[in-house]
């Protein structure tokens, strides 16, 4: 398992306040709990497609604790408090050149272009570590997340087994090839 990546840790300024994007760490594991806890109901329904109330200490472990070569959650924290704001992360479950993305935001930080910019810092990462396609499942009521998806150039469509459930597709080039991302078809 690869070390902690500190070369990919930057300072980043959203609606005007200061914010360290980072990699996760085990050791922000009490803080992401408290994240969770800030969420509102709306957001986190948006995220886990339920009314979830707790994580469970396996759920924090697992979100924290990550094989930086295999799969990568950035955090948004502000300077200011050590609060952290936003995570966008990457699981590859079975298929080691797929990966799936999911990304939760504060309330008070949605809007500012941060989604945008760890999910873009997530689409770099990905074609160096192996990953060519990144799929998410998306609430078709989450019209903000439909529109990064479409934003960032992912193709579209409803799960055949349940219409209120849209499918991101995007796949990546290899490193060296150029356009970087292109849209699934």
């Amino acid at each position: 398992m690869a070390g902690y990546p500190a070369e990919l840790e930057e300072h980043w300024t959203a609606g005007g306040e200061r914010l360290l994007i980072r990699p996760i760490r085990p050791s922000d594991a009490a803080e992401h709990d408290a994240f969770f806890h800030r969420l509102t109901p709306e957001d986190i329904r948006s995220r886990f497609f339920a009314a979830v109330r707790e994580l469970t200490p396996e759920q924090i472990a697992k979100f924290t604790r990550l094989d930086y070569d295999r799969d990568m959650a950035f955090i948004a924290v502000r300077e200011a408090t050590g609060e952290t704001v936003g995570v966008a992360r990457l699981v590859r479950e079975q298929e080691p050149m797929m990966a799936e993305f999911a990304v939760a935001l504060q309330h008070d930080v949605q809007g500012r272009g941060l989604a945008t910019h760890l999910m873009q810092r997530l689409l770099d990462w990905a074609p160096r570590h192996g990953v060519r396609e990144v799929v998410g499942e998306i609430l078709a009521d989450n019209t903000a997340m439909l529109e990064l998806a479409r934003h960032l150039g992912f193709h579209l469509s409803h799960l055949p087994e349940d219409s209120q459930i849209i499918e991101a597709r995007l796949r990546l080039e290899p490193p060296g090839d150029a356009p970087m991302a292109q849209g699934a078809g």
